[in-house]
Protein backbone atom coordinates (compact mmCIF):
# COMPACT_ATOMS: atom_id res chain seq x y z
CA UNK A 1 0.00 0.00 0.00
CA UNK A 2 2.81 2.42 0.86
CA UNK A 3 4.49 1.66 -2.47
CA UNK A 4 1.29 2.62 -4.29
CA UNK A 5 0.81 5.77 -2.21
CA UNK A 6 4.41 6.89 -2.75
CA UNK A 7 4.12 6.22 -6.47
CA UNK A 8 1.00 8.36 -6.59
CA UNK A 9 2.75 11.13 -4.60
CA UNK A 10 5.79 11.36 -6.86
CA UNK A 11 3.56 11.23 -9.95
CA UNK A 12 1.45 14.08 -8.56
CA UNK A 13 4.57 16.15 -7.84
CA UNK A 14 5.97 15.63 -11.33
CA UNK A 15 2.64 16.34 -13.04
CA UNK A 16 2.18 19.56 -11.04
CA UNK A 17 5.72 20.74 -11.85
CA UNK A 18 5.42 19.79 -15.54
CA UNK A 19 2.14 21.70 -15.86
CA UNK A 20 3.65 24.75 -14.18
CA UNK A 21 6.93 24.77 -16.16
CA UNK A 22 5.64 23.21 -19.39
CA UNK A 23 7.96 20.26 -19.03
CA UNK A 24 5.69 17.65 -20.52
CA UNK A 25 8.59 16.06 -22.43
CA UNK A 26 10.18 14.94 -19.18
CA UNK A 27 7.07 12.94 -18.20
CA UNK A 28 8.41 10.11 -20.36
CA UNK A 29 10.79 9.49 -17.45
CA UNK A 30 7.96 9.18 -14.91
CA UNK A 31 8.32 5.37 -14.42
CA UNK A 32 12.10 5.71 -13.96
CA UNK A 33 11.78 8.63 -11.52
CA UNK A 34 9.02 6.85 -9.57
CA UNK A 35 11.19 3.73 -9.31
CA UNK A 36 14.10 5.89 -8.10
CA UNK A 37 11.85 7.45 -5.46
CA UNK A 38 10.67 4.06 -4.19
CA UNK A 39 14.25 2.78 -4.08
CA UNK A 40 15.46 5.77 -2.04
CA UNK A 41 12.53 5.36 0.39
CA UNK A 42 13.30 1.66 0.80
CA UNK A 43 16.98 2.33 1.53
CA UNK A 44 16.03 4.89 4.19
CA UNK A 45 13.72 2.41 5.94
CA UNK A 46 10.43 4.03 5.01
CA UNK A 47 8.84 0.62 4.34
CA UNK A 48 9.97 -0.92 7.61
CA UNK A 49 8.34 -1.10 11.02
CA UNK A 50 6.37 1.82 12.44
CA UNK A 51 9.28 3.66 14.15
CA UNK A 52 11.27 3.90 10.90
CA UNK A 53 8.45 4.41 8.41
CA UNK A 54 6.87 7.18 10.52
CA UNK A 55 10.09 9.20 10.69
CA UNK A 56 9.44 12.61 9.03
CA UNK A 57 13.18 13.37 8.88
CA UNK A 58 13.73 10.22 6.82
CA UNK A 59 10.98 11.28 4.41
CA UNK A 60 12.51 14.75 3.99
CA UNK A 61 15.94 13.13 3.45
CA UNK A 62 14.38 10.87 0.81
CA UNK A 63 13.14 13.95 -1.07
CA UNK A 64 16.62 15.55 -0.99
CA UNK A 65 18.42 12.37 -2.05
CA UNK A 66 15.91 11.77 -4.85
CA UNK A 67 16.28 15.32 -6.14
CA UNK A 68 20.07 15.05 -6.00
CA UNK A 69 20.15 11.77 -7.93
CA UNK A 70 17.65 13.05 -10.50
CA UNK A 71 19.70 16.24 -10.94
CA UNK A 72 22.84 14.14 -11.44
CA UNK A 73 21.07 12.11 -14.10
CA UNK A 74 19.84 15.26 -15.82
CA UNK A 75 23.39 16.66 -15.89
CA UNK A 76 24.78 13.46 -17.40
CA UNK A 77 21.95 13.18 -19.96
CA UNK A 78 20.83 16.71 -20.90
CA UNK A 79 18.85 15.33 -23.84
CA UNK A 80 16.36 13.87 -21.33
CA UNK A 81 14.69 17.29 -21.00
CA UNK A 82 14.71 16.96 -17.21
CA UNK A 83 15.76 20.40 -16.01
CA UNK A 84 16.92 21.37 -12.52
CA UNK A 85 13.91 23.64 -12.08
CA UNK A 86 11.51 20.81 -12.84
CA UNK A 87 13.25 18.50 -10.38
CA UNK A 88 13.29 20.99 -7.50
CA UNK A 89 9.73 22.15 -8.10
CA UNK A 90 8.45 18.55 -8.12
CA UNK A 91 10.40 17.34 -5.04
CA UNK A 92 8.55 19.56 -2.53
CA UNK A 93 4.98 18.65 -3.61
CA UNK A 94 6.04 14.98 -3.89
CA UNK A 95 7.30 14.97 -0.29
CA UNK A 96 4.21 16.86 0.91
CA UNK A 97 1.84 14.49 -0.91
CA UNK A 98 3.72 11.46 0.40
CA UNK A 99 3.61 12.82 3.95
CA UNK A 100 -0.15 13.43 3.72
CA UNK A 101 -0.92 10.02 2.23
CA UNK A 102 1.32 8.28 4.77
CA UNK A 103 -0.38 10.11 7.64
CA UNK A 104 -3.75 8.93 6.31
CA UNK A 105 -2.37 5.39 5.96
CA UNK A 106 -1.12 5.32 9.57
CA UNK A 107 -4.46 6.63 10.86
CA UNK A 108 -6.26 3.84 8.99
CA UNK A 109 -3.79 1.24 10.32
CA UNK A 110 -4.28 2.42 13.91
CA UNK A 111 -8.06 2.37 13.47
CA UNK A 112 -7.93 -1.15 12.04
CA UNK A 113 -5.76 -2.38 14.95
CA UNK A 114 -7.99 -0.69 17.55
CA UNK A 115 -10.93 -2.66 16.19
CA UNK A 116 -9.05 -5.93 16.48
CA UNK A 117 -8.63 -6.45 12.74
CA UNK A 118 -5.59 -7.55 10.69
CA UNK A 119 -3.52 -8.39 13.76
CA UNK A 120 -0.76 -11.00 13.81
CA UNK A 121 -1.88 -13.99 15.92
CA UNK A 122 0.77 -14.41 18.62
CA UNK A 123 1.58 -17.13 21.14
CA UNK A 124 2.81 -15.73 24.48
CA UNK A 125 5.56 -17.83 26.05
CA UNK A 126 6.99 -17.11 29.49
CA UNK A 127 6.30 -17.09 33.24
CA UNK A 128 2.66 -16.60 34.23
CA UNK A 129 3.26 -13.18 35.86
CA UNK A 130 5.07 -11.81 32.79
CA UNK A 131 2.42 -13.17 30.45
CA UNK A 132 -0.33 -11.50 32.45
CA UNK A 133 1.47 -8.15 32.44
CA UNK A 134 2.06 -8.32 28.68
CA UNK A 135 -1.55 -9.33 28.01
CA UNK A 136 -2.82 -6.35 30.01
CA UNK A 137 -0.52 -4.02 28.02
CA UNK A 138 -1.91 -5.39 24.77
CA UNK A 139 -5.47 -4.91 25.98
CA UNK A 140 -4.86 -1.29 27.05
CA UNK A 141 -3.10 -0.28 23.82
CA UNK A 142 -4.04 -2.60 20.96
CA UNK A 143 -1.23 -2.98 18.42
CA UNK A 144 -0.32 -5.34 15.63
CA UNK A 145 -0.41 -8.51 17.77
CA UNK A 146 -3.36 -10.51 19.07
CA UNK A 147 -2.70 -13.09 21.84
CA UNK A 148 -4.24 -16.40 20.76
CA UNK A 149 -2.54 -18.74 23.22
CA UNK A 150 -0.10 -18.99 26.12
CA UNK A 151 2.63 -21.37 27.22
CA UNK A 152 4.56 -21.47 30.48
CA UNK A 153 8.33 -21.84 30.77
CA UNK A 154 9.53 -24.99 32.47
CA UNK A 155 12.56 -23.87 34.44
CA UNK A 156 15.36 -23.12 32.01
CA UNK A 157 13.70 -24.76 29.01
CA UNK A 158 10.75 -24.52 26.65
CA UNK A 159 8.49 -27.54 26.26
CA UNK A 160 8.90 -27.88 22.47
CA UNK A 161 6.24 -30.59 21.99
CA UNK A 162 3.74 -28.39 23.86
CA UNK A 163 4.87 -25.38 21.81
CA UNK A 164 4.28 -27.26 18.55
CA UNK A 165 0.86 -28.37 19.75
CA UNK A 166 -0.11 -24.79 20.65
CA UNK A 167 1.14 -23.44 17.30
CA UNK A 168 -0.91 -26.06 15.46
CA UNK A 169 -3.98 -25.43 17.61
CA UNK A 170 -3.92 -21.63 17.48
CA UNK A 171 -2.42 -21.04 14.04
CA UNK A 172 -0.13 -18.42 15.58
CA UNK A 173 2.37 -16.91 13.15
CA UNK A 174 4.46 -15.19 15.84
CA UNK A 175 5.91 -16.21 19.20
CA UNK A 176 6.52 -13.53 21.84
CA UNK A 177 8.98 -14.80 24.45
CA UNK A 178 9.32 -13.41 27.98
CA UNK A 179 12.02 -14.48 30.42
CA UNK A 180 14.49 -15.38 27.66
CA UNK A 181 17.37 -14.68 30.05
CA UNK A 182 16.30 -17.73 32.08
CA UNK A 183 16.78 -20.12 29.17
CA UNK A 184 19.98 -22.02 28.57
CA UNK A 185 21.74 -21.46 25.26
CA UNK A 186 20.73 -24.93 24.09
CA UNK A 187 17.07 -24.36 24.98
CA UNK A 188 16.96 -20.97 23.25
CA UNK A 189 18.59 -22.34 20.06
CA UNK A 190 16.15 -25.26 20.09
CA UNK A 191 13.23 -22.82 20.26
CA UNK A 192 14.74 -20.65 17.50
CA UNK A 193 15.30 -23.68 15.26
CA UNK A 194 11.76 -24.91 15.84
CA UNK A 195 10.01 -21.63 14.96
CA UNK A 196 12.33 -21.09 11.98
CA UNK A 197 11.36 -24.42 10.46
CA UNK A 198 7.70 -23.41 10.74
CA UNK A 199 8.21 -19.94 9.30
CA UNK A 200 7.06 -18.37 12.58
CA UNK A 201 8.51 -15.05 13.81
CA UNK A 202 10.21 -14.99 17.20
CA UNK A 203 10.17 -11.76 19.19
CA UNK A 204 11.59 -11.30 22.67
CA UNK A 205 10.42 -8.95 25.41
CA UNK A 206 13.78 -7.74 26.77
CA UNK A 207 14.60 -7.51 30.45
CA UNK A 208 16.07 -4.40 32.04
CA UNK A 209 19.62 -5.32 30.97
CA UNK A 210 18.48 -6.03 27.43
CA UNK A 211 16.83 -2.61 27.25
CA UNK A 212 20.13 -0.98 28.15
CA UNK A 213 22.31 -3.03 25.80
CA UNK A 214 20.10 -3.54 22.75
CA UNK A 215 18.42 -1.52 20.07
CA UNK A 216 14.78 -1.99 20.96
CA UNK A 217 11.94 -1.60 18.48
CA UNK A 218 8.66 -0.23 19.77
CA UNK A 219 5.69 -2.02 18.25
CA UNK A 220 2.11 -0.75 18.16
CA UNK A 221 0.98 0.34 21.60
CA UNK A 222 4.54 1.10 22.73
CA UNK A 223 5.39 -2.56 23.36
CA UNK A 224 9.21 -3.02 23.38
CA UNK A 225 10.20 -6.09 21.37
CA UNK A 226 13.45 -7.46 20.03
CA UNK A 227 13.21 -9.30 16.71
CA UNK A 228 15.26 -12.49 16.77
CA UNK A 229 16.40 -13.95 13.47
CA UNK A 230 18.26 -17.08 12.58
CA UNK A 231 21.94 -16.46 11.75
CA UNK A 232 22.13 -14.67 8.40
CA UNK A 233 25.04 -16.78 7.16
CA UNK A 234 22.89 -19.51 5.67
CA UNK A 235 19.84 -17.40 4.85
CA UNK A 236 21.13 -16.45 1.39
CA UNK A 237 21.65 -20.10 0.48
CA UNK A 238 18.27 -21.01 1.97
CA UNK A 239 16.63 -18.32 -0.16
CA UNK A 240 18.40 -19.68 -3.25
CA UNK A 241 17.27 -23.19 -2.31
CA UNK A 242 13.66 -22.01 -2.09
CA UNK A 243 13.99 -20.15 -5.40
CA UNK A 244 15.36 -23.32 -7.00
CA UNK A 245 12.48 -25.35 -5.53
CA UNK A 246 9.86 -22.98 -6.92
CA UNK A 247 11.47 -22.68 -10.36
CA UNK A 248 12.10 -26.40 -10.87
CA UNK A 249 8.73 -27.50 -9.46
CA UNK A 250 6.90 -25.11 -11.82
CA UNK A 251 9.03 -26.31 -14.73
CA UNK A 252 8.46 -29.93 -13.76
CA UNK A 253 4.69 -29.54 -13.47
CA UNK A 254 4.57 -27.90 -16.91
CA UNK A 255 6.83 -30.41 -18.70
CA UNK A 256 5.40 -33.51 -17.01
CA UNK A 257 1.72 -32.65 -17.58
CA UNK A 258 1.36 -35.27 -20.39
CA UNK A 259 2.96 -37.93 -18.15
CA UNK A 260 0.59 -36.97 -15.32
CA UNK A 261 -2.40 -37.38 -17.64
CA UNK A 262 -1.20 -40.79 -18.85
CA UNK A 263 -0.54 -42.00 -15.30
CA UNK A 264 -3.97 -40.81 -14.13
CA UNK A 265 -5.69 -42.62 -16.99
CA UNK A 266 -3.76 -45.84 -16.33
CA UNK A 267 -4.59 -45.76 -12.60
CA UNK A 268 -8.27 -45.14 -13.31
CA UNK A 269 -8.47 -48.06 -15.78
CA UNK A 270 -6.45 -50.47 -13.63
CA UNK A 271 -8.38 -50.44 -10.34
CA UNK A 272 -11.23 -48.58 -8.64
CA UNK A 273 -10.34 -45.68 -6.40
CA UNK A 274 -8.98 -42.13 -6.56
CA UNK A 275 -6.09 -41.22 -8.83
CA UNK A 276 -4.29 -39.24 -6.13
CA UNK A 277 -3.43 -40.50 -2.67
CA UNK A 278 -3.65 -37.78 -0.03
CA UNK A 279 -1.69 -39.05 2.93
CA UNK A 280 -0.86 -37.31 6.21
CA UNK A 281 2.90 -37.10 6.67
CA UNK A 282 5.18 -35.47 9.22
CA UNK A 283 7.46 -32.71 8.00
CA UNK A 284 9.85 -30.16 9.47
CA UNK A 285 9.53 -29.65 13.22
CA UNK A 286 6.82 -32.34 13.41
CA UNK A 287 4.31 -30.38 11.32
CA UNK A 288 1.68 -32.60 9.72
CA UNK A 289 0.77 -31.92 6.08
CA UNK A 290 -1.06 -33.65 3.24
CA UNK A 291 1.43 -35.36 0.92
CA UNK A 292 0.30 -36.06 -2.65
CA UNK A 293 1.16 -39.25 -4.55
CA UNK A 294 -0.30 -41.19 -7.45
CA UNK A 295 -2.22 -44.10 -5.95
CA UNK A 296 -0.17 -47.25 -6.41
CA UNK A 297 -2.14 -49.57 -4.11
CA UNK A 298 -5.64 -50.97 -3.92
CA UNK A 299 -8.25 -48.88 -2.15
CA UNK A 300 -8.23 -51.04 1.03
CA UNK A 301 -4.44 -50.85 1.48
CA UNK A 302 -4.58 -49.15 4.90
CA UNK A 303 -7.01 -51.72 6.30
CA UNK A 304 -4.80 -54.60 5.11
CA UNK A 305 -1.55 -53.20 6.48
CA UNK A 306 -2.15 -54.45 10.01
CA UNK A 307 -2.27 -58.09 8.88
CA UNK A 308 1.01 -57.58 6.97
CA UNK A 309 2.91 -56.00 9.87
CA UNK A 310 4.63 -59.29 10.87
CA UNK A 311 6.14 -59.48 7.34
CA UNK A 312 7.77 -56.02 7.55
CA UNK A 313 11.20 -56.11 5.90
CA UNK A 314 12.36 -52.58 6.70
CA UNK A 315 12.98 -52.91 10.40
CA UNK A 316 12.81 -49.97 12.80
CA UNK A 317 9.91 -47.55 12.50
CA UNK A 318 9.39 -47.88 8.73
CA UNK A 319 7.19 -50.40 6.93
CA UNK A 320 8.32 -51.92 3.61
CA UNK A 321 7.57 -55.11 1.68
CA UNK A 322 9.43 -55.98 -1.50
CA UNK A 323 6.44 -57.96 -2.84
CA UNK A 324 3.58 -56.04 -1.23
CA UNK A 325 0.29 -57.70 -2.29
CA UNK A 326 -1.52 -54.38 -1.93
CA UNK A 327 0.32 -52.82 -4.88
CA UNK A 328 -1.61 -52.75 -8.16
CA UNK A 329 -0.18 -53.72 -11.57
CA UNK A 330 0.08 -50.11 -12.66
CA UNK A 331 1.35 -49.22 -9.20
CA UNK A 332 4.37 -51.48 -9.64
CA UNK A 333 5.33 -49.64 -12.81
CA UNK A 334 4.80 -46.26 -11.17
CA UNK A 335 6.94 -47.24 -8.18
CA UNK A 336 9.67 -48.80 -10.30
CA UNK A 337 10.20 -45.48 -12.11
CA UNK A 338 9.29 -43.29 -9.09
CA UNK A 339 6.42 -41.72 -11.07
CA UNK A 340 4.11 -42.10 -8.07
CA UNK A 341 6.16 -39.44 -6.22
CA UNK A 342 5.88 -36.74 -8.90
CA UNK A 343 2.67 -35.07 -7.57
CA UNK A 344 4.78 -33.97 -4.61
CA UNK A 345 5.98 -31.17 -6.88
CA UNK A 346 2.78 -29.48 -5.67
CA UNK A 347 3.97 -29.88 -2.06
CA UNK A 348 7.30 -28.35 -3.06
CA UNK A 349 5.55 -25.40 -4.69
CA UNK A 350 3.45 -24.86 -1.55
CA UNK A 351 6.57 -24.85 0.65
CA UNK A 352 5.65 -28.00 2.58
CA UNK A 353 8.51 -29.92 0.99
CA UNK A 354 11.75 -29.24 -0.85
CA UNK A 355 13.23 -31.00 -3.87
CA UNK A 356 15.99 -32.36 -1.60
CA UNK A 357 15.71 -33.33 2.05
CA UNK A 358 14.83 -36.21 4.39
CA UNK A 359 11.83 -38.17 3.14
CA UNK A 360 8.56 -37.35 4.98
CA UNK A 361 7.29 -40.42 6.80
CA UNK A 362 3.65 -41.43 7.38
CA UNK A 363 2.10 -40.89 10.81
CA UNK A 364 2.38 -44.61 11.52
CA UNK A 365 6.18 -44.49 11.14
CA UNK A 366 6.55 -41.20 13.04
CA UNK A 367 4.71 -42.56 16.07
CA UNK A 368 7.24 -45.41 16.28
CA UNK A 369 10.32 -43.22 15.99
CA UNK A 370 12.61 -42.55 18.94
CA UNK A 371 13.85 -39.08 19.93
CA UNK A 372 17.14 -39.63 18.09
CA UNK A 373 15.24 -40.52 14.91
CA UNK A 374 13.16 -37.33 15.22
CA UNK A 375 16.30 -35.23 14.76
CA UNK A 376 15.86 -35.89 11.02
CA UNK A 377 12.83 -33.56 11.22
CA UNK A 378 15.17 -30.56 11.62
CA UNK A 379 14.96 -29.88 7.88
CA UNK A 380 12.23 -29.48 5.29
CA UNK A 381 11.37 -32.92 3.86
CA UNK A 382 12.33 -33.61 0.27
CA UNK A 383 11.21 -35.51 -2.81
CA UNK A 384 14.69 -36.99 -2.96
CA UNK A 385 17.59 -37.07 -0.55
CA UNK A 386 20.91 -38.57 0.41
CA UNK A 387 19.10 -41.78 1.31
CA UNK A 388 17.62 -42.11 -2.19
CA UNK A 389 20.99 -41.97 -3.94
CA UNK A 390 22.54 -44.37 -1.42
CA UNK A 391 20.27 -47.38 -1.85
CA UNK A 392 16.67 -46.28 -1.12
CA UNK A 393 14.50 -49.11 0.16
CA UNK A 394 17.42 -51.56 0.18
CA UNK A 395 18.81 -49.73 3.24
CA UNK A 396 17.61 -50.43 6.79
CA UNK A 397 15.77 -47.72 8.72
CA UNK A 398 18.71 -46.90 11.01
CA UNK A 399 20.96 -46.34 8.00
CA UNK A 400 18.33 -44.05 6.47
CA UNK A 401 18.28 -41.96 9.66
CA UNK A 402 22.09 -41.81 9.72
CA UNK A 403 22.21 -40.57 6.13
CA UNK A 404 19.49 -37.98 6.78
CA UNK A 405 21.35 -36.62 9.80
CA UNK A 406 24.55 -36.45 7.77
CA UNK A 407 22.70 -34.44 5.11
CA UNK A 408 21.30 -32.00 7.69
CA UNK A 409 24.68 -31.43 9.33
CA UNK A 410 26.52 -30.99 6.01
CA UNK A 411 23.87 -29.23 3.96
CA UNK A 412 24.84 -26.85 1.19
CA UNK A 413 23.32 -25.78 -2.10
CA UNK A 414 26.02 -27.65 -4.02
CA UNK A 415 25.20 -30.80 -2.01
CA UNK A 416 21.56 -30.43 -3.13
CA UNK A 417 22.56 -30.11 -6.78
CA UNK A 418 24.78 -33.18 -6.49
CA UNK A 419 21.90 -35.20 -5.01
CA UNK A 420 19.48 -34.06 -7.74
CA UNK A 421 21.90 -35.15 -10.48
CA UNK A 422 22.57 -38.52 -8.80
CA UNK A 423 18.83 -39.04 -8.29
CA UNK A 424 18.34 -39.08 -12.07
CA UNK A 425 20.81 -41.97 -12.30
CA UNK A 426 19.21 -43.80 -9.38
CA UNK A 427 15.74 -43.51 -10.99
CA UNK A 428 16.96 -44.67 -14.41
CA UNK A 429 18.83 -47.54 -12.77
CA UNK A 430 15.70 -48.39 -10.72
CA UNK A 431 17.86 -49.15 -7.67
CA UNK A 432 15.95 -49.88 -4.45
CA UNK A 433 12.54 -48.94 -5.88
CA UNK A 434 9.63 -51.21 -4.98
Amino acid sequence: MLLLLDSAAVAAGLLAAAALLEGGRALRLLPLLAGLWLGVCAVLGLYGLAPSRRNPAALAAAGLVWAGLAALGAALYPESGLGLGLILSSALPAVAASAGLRLLYERVVDRVYSRGLARVPALLVGPAEDRGRLRRMMERAPGGYEPVGELDLRGAAVDLPALREELDRTGASSVILMGAERLSDEAFLGLLRSVRLRGVQLRVVPGALGLLRSQVRLEGGGLPLLEVRYPQLDNAQRALKRAMDVALSLLGLALLAPLFAAAALAIRLDSPGPVLLRQKRVGADETVFICYKFRSMYRDAEERREELEPLNEAGGAAFKLRDDPRVTRVGRVLRRWSIDELPQLVNVLRGEMSLVGPRPLPLRDFERMGELHKRRLAALPGMTGYWQISGRSDLPFEEMVRLDLYYIENWSLSFDLKIILKTIGAVLGRRGAY
